[in-house]
């Protein structure tokens, strides 16, 4: 009996804090909600870009984002959400983008974003001054990654684009190296003794000549063929090697 008394003062003991714990559940539960600021609204304005940018593009980033609403009240649950407006990526500048989002399916607002969006990649440039008509050697050139949203097509990101490559016009150190500043050097030049080739279905013949202006690979250049004494229009293919059409 002693025993049996014992056990029920315990239990009573302990009834209250059972009691306490069992009704903390339910209350957490129901603490559901999310207040979605501007910087929520960024990340699913940035991650919306970046579902649609284009695959060459080494980074993006944004800049002066807003949105309307400027927050939104967000039930708790699984988040969605779809465009009503097509948005374009291939070109950095401002963009909007205007989304439903959703909650477990449920649509709980409508929201309109706005950012600038700006392309980032690695660019060349001139290690030191360069001067016009240089063929570039890997010792001329160095690299930086930065903003390349206002830089154009005629980028290039690779020293392999500029080395063995002749400039158009000379450079400062610091300054970026442009695709349309390049250009193959000459394989042949004014005096040069050439063979001239001219094919014509299976056969191939063959006469010297001499070249009389400079060109690069797969440009024209006048060129003198020494056995007939006329002047012909080649295409130079290699070194010392020039071919006409016949």
């Amino acid at each position: 009996m002693r025993h049996l008394r014992l056990l029920v003062i315990l239990f009573s003991l302990f009834l209250p804090q059972l009691s306490l714990q069992a009704g903390a559940g339910p209350d957490t539960a129901i603490a559901a909600g999310k207040v979605f600021a501007q910087g929520d609204l960024q990340e699913i304005f940035t991650k919306i870009i970046k579902e649609n940018i284009p695959g060459h593009i080494e980074e993006f980033r944004i800049s002066d984002f807003s949105s309307q609403p400027q927050s939104l009240n967000v039930p708790e649950g699984k988040l969605s959400y779809h465009l009503t407006n097509q948005i374009l990526c291939a070109t950095p500048g401002k963009k909007f983008i205007s989304a439903v989002l959703a909650v477990d399916g449920k649509e709980c607002g409508n929201v309109k974003m706005y950012g600038n969006l700006h392309f980032w990649g690695t660019v060349l440039l001139a290690s030191h001054s360069i001067s016009r008509h240089t063929i570039i050697s890997a010792e001329d050139i160095e690299t930086d990654f930065r903003d390349i949203s206002m830089l154009g097509d005629s980028l290039i990101n690779t020293p392999g684009q500029a080395i063995g490559k002749q400039l158009y016009k000379s450079l400062r150190a610091g300054d970026i190296v442009f695709a349309h500043l390049l250009k193959n050097p000459p394989l042949v030049k004014r005096g040069d003794l050439v063979t001239i080739i001219a094919k014509s279905g299976g056969v191939e013949v063959s006469a010297p000549g001499e070249v009389k202006n400079a060109g690069a690979i797969g440009e024209i250049v006048r060129v003198k063929n020494l056995m007939s004494r006329r002047i012909l229009q080649a295409r130079v293919v290699d070194e010392g090697v020039v071919e006409v059409d016949l």
